[in-house]
């Protein structure tokens, strides 16, 4: 590898803070059941309303091979593209066979590129504002 990495030292640790995976518990207090003494006859049992507490923060990383791989695919990605809408005469070349991840690798992929159209979409966001294009006030939350 280029960088002198091994294959299996971390080279990107991602925190990601959770806003939306509030557990419904914790966002009335702790209260449970808002619904007790209204219905008895049609209440959910509460054993089918437990849940297990659902983190508030994540943290994933990624091996320098494994965003090498990503990487690269991402450049075959955007050739692709590149060909597809500037070039359309040309025939696109057969996709590669997938490569295999094992589950968890897959799930720190699926969050990685979660994190990057994120990262894409609040760039794109930054642009219009400097732009003059989006007014301040319409910012998303």
């Amino acid at each position: 590898m280029a960088c002198g990495l091994s294959s299996n030292e971390p080279l990107l640790v991602v925190h990601w803070p959770s806003t939306t995976m509030n557990n419904n518990a914790n966002a009335n207090g702790g209260a449970g059941n808002q619904n007790e003494g209204a219905n008895h006859d049609h209440q959910i049992p509460q054993h089918l309303l437990q849940h297990t507490p659902r983190p508030r923060d994540m943290m994933f990383t990624m091996t320098g091979r494994q965003l090498e791989m990503i990487y690269v695919t991402w450049a075959a990605v955007r050739m692709r593209v590149h060909q597809y809408l500037y070039q359309p005469a040309l025939q696109l070349p057969p996709y590669q066979l997938p490569l295999d991840w094992p589950d968890e690798t897959r799930a720190m992929i699926v969050l990685w590129i979660a994190r990057e159209r994120r990262m894409f979409e609040m760039e794109m966001r930054e642009l219009e504002y400097l732009l003059g294009l989006r007014d301040r006030m319409d910012e998303e939350v």
